[in-house]
């Protein structure tokens, strides 16, 4: 049933270029209306990822056997061919008989006048015995820009390659593209209120199930392999939650067992909220704040399942309105601000977000972060705490944000070392801006994180 996987994929990828959907969404949507096994849904998934991630690189790979510019090919014979390089390019197990047989297939049914062609270009393209890495390499060479190199050998936008590099320097963030690009892993957080980091790893050998304790975070377990996590036990009891690893150790520089009221400015479904009020003392109470009703209704679900919902409030507003509301000024002990963001930190989740992000997000993104922040500095009380966490890596949305507020509150903001409060493993490969840190993804497979620690002084 492979050449059904195939069919499906090529409509999902269609959704997602000639559409604007999300590949995620028009996936669910895809696997609703068609009948598909676990082994078709697995490759239907891969190819779509798969093709999305890879399309520049793709390109520079489909570009010497096409005699006609890529950009003038109708969508669907382009998608085509997309798809079936990926499989030759990057998938070890099909066999390129099979790929090149539904490809054509698929040509037949949606542009039958490009079957033709389409046979054309793939056969010239298996025909080369160069491998698709040296052909790659060469695109990548013959390229004028470092930043449009880096672009055609890892597949991106040449403006986030020079974003990063911006941050990190050019040798990291080649470092860091090569990283978004492999496979997510799945992790779990420990709620230290239900089980042991112990306890759980041992409940998982028992199940079969591969895992280890996180280098990351200290309540963190990396898993072997892909699991239902929501259909097992453990997490249904509230023993666990799915999170990155590197997204565990945000939470942890609010010193939460030693406040009695924090505010999570940016809550969305929970996932930093409910880290929070685990740690949190008794009688101690975490306000979240999101602008989607939809997400605190999630939010308030998980808190019940891990047994925290006395301790967390919710409230439906705009984060940037709360200071207009005196009862809360200079009220709490800390404030997290997980910003919303560019989201370049979590391209292996996301590998669309590169093709949907303009370079002009940015600045826009960073208004919307610094009113934020405003908004996190009139919340905490003096001597109290806010986090600035961002899942992204560009220096405008945050190294430089951070510092531009700081220098703009005359003295009432002071930035405070993040590297004693991180596992020694992690605080050793940091890298550090003038406000903040970056955990990067090729260290230890995480996602990217920007995190910095102000303190208010009066």
């Amino acid at each position: 049933m492979t050449a059904r996987a195939r069919s499906v994929a090529l409509r999902v990828l269609l959704d997602i270029e000639t559409d604007g959907k999300y590949a995620n969404l028009a996936l669910q949507q895809a696997f609703r209306n068609a009948a598909l096994d676990d082994r078709d849904k697995a490759l239907c998934t891969e190819l779509v990822y798969g093709t999305v991630q890879r399309r520049r690189s793709l390109d520079a790979l489909l570009a010497p056997y096409c005699a006609r510019p890529l950009d003038d090919l109708d969508r669907r014979v382009l998608t085509i061919l997309r798809m079936t390089v990926y499989q030759l390019a990057y998938l070890t197990r099909v066999p390129a008989y099979a790929a090149l047989n539904d490809a054509v297939n698929l040509c037949k049914r949606t542009a039958p006048r490009a079957a033709g062609f389409v046979n054309g270009v793939l056969r010239a393209f298996t025909r080369d015995q160069r491998s698709a890495a040296e052909r790659l390499e060469e695109a990548a060479r013959a390229a004028s820009a470092w930043a449009d190199a880096v672009g055609i050998r890892h597949s991106y936008p040449s403006w986030i390659a020079d974003a990063l590099a911006a941050s990190l320097g050019r040798e990291r963030a080649e470092a860091v593209l090569a990283a978004c690009n492999d496979p997510p892993l799945l992790s779990l957080r420990v709620n230290p209120r239900r089980a042991t980091r112990d306890e759980v790893l041992q409940t998982l050998r028992e199940a079969g199930i591969p895992a280890s304790p996180s280098q990351v975070s200290e309540w963190g377990i990396r898993l072997g392999r892909g699991v239902d996590v929501e259909a097992w036990p453990p997490y249904r009891q509230g023993a666990v939650s799915v999170q990155d690893e590197a997204s565990m150790l945000i939470a942890p520089l609010l010193k939460p067992a030693r406040c009695a009221s924090v505010m999570d400015l940016c809550a969305g479904l929970g996932t930093k909220t409910t880290q929070i009020a685990e740690h949190l003392p008794d009688g101690a109470r975490v306000m979240a704040c999101d602008i989607h009703a939809h997400k605190l209704r999630l939010l308030q679900e998980s808190a019940r399942r891990l047994g925290v919902d006395g301790r967390v409030e919710v409230v439906l507003s705009d984060a940037r309105a709360l200071p207009g509301r005196p009862e809360l000024l200079g009220r709490f002990d800390a404030v997290l601000l997980d910003a919303p963001c560019s989201g370049l930190g979590v391209l292996r989740r996301r590998p669309d977000i590169r093709w949907r992000r303009r370079p002009e997000d940015t600045a826009a993104l960073a208004r919307l972060q610094r009113e934020l922040l405003d908004a996190a500095a009139a919340l905490v009380r003096p001597g109290g705490v806010i986090v600035y966490a961002t899942c992204t890596l560009t220096r405008q949305e945050n190294d430089e944000l951070v510092a531009a507020a700081v220098a703009d509150a005359g003295g009432r903001l002071a930035v405070e070392d993040v590297r004693p409060d991180l596992p020694a493993a992690v605080a050793a490969r940091v890298s550090l801006g003038s406000a903040g840190a970056w955990v990067t993804p090729e260290w230890f497979g995480t996602d990217g994180f920007f995190m910095a620690r102000l303190r208010r002084t009066e």
